[in-house]
């Protein structure tokens, strides 16, 4: 019997360790921030990236700041918090009708788009 409750311990720590694992690896807003930038080759103004500005753009509009429209910022995690999904829309700040959103999930340190919409905005990816 002592053989069969130091076996049941041992999994439940085991368990333990790779929840605790998964969740300190799972990746964060900072680290979405990092790879928003990289990917699209945009500017954050800030450490939050609610105001940022594109630099690969139209000549038209190249270099106008986009803060990220209120109300539609969204941010959830996964099972156990083993994963976050992002939704984000920007808008030009002299031109609210020029705006893109985007939706991103990511799991342990990796992101994928879900979903990009633009209009009168041609933000491109590295």
């Amino acid at each position: 019997m002592n053989k069969k409750r130091y076996f049941l311990l041992g999994l439940l720590g085991f368990l333990c360790i790779m929840v605790i694992a998964i969740y300190v690896i799972k990746p964060n807003e900072s680290e979405f921030v990092k790879w928003f930038q990289e990917k699209y080759d945009v500017q954050c103004e800030d450490a939050d990236c609610y105001v940022i500005k594109i630099e690969n753009n139209s000549e038209a509009s190249k270099g106008d700041k986009f803060w990220n429209a209120e109300g539609y910022y969204d941010t959830s995690t996964g099972f156990l918090a083993m994963g976050m999904q992002t939704k984000r829309l920007y808008k030009n700040v002299n031109d609210p009708n020029q705006f893109f959103s985007i939706e991103v999930k990511g799991f342990l340190g990796n992101f994928e788009v879900i979903q990009t919409r633009q209009n009168k905005v041609n933000i491109l990816t590295n």
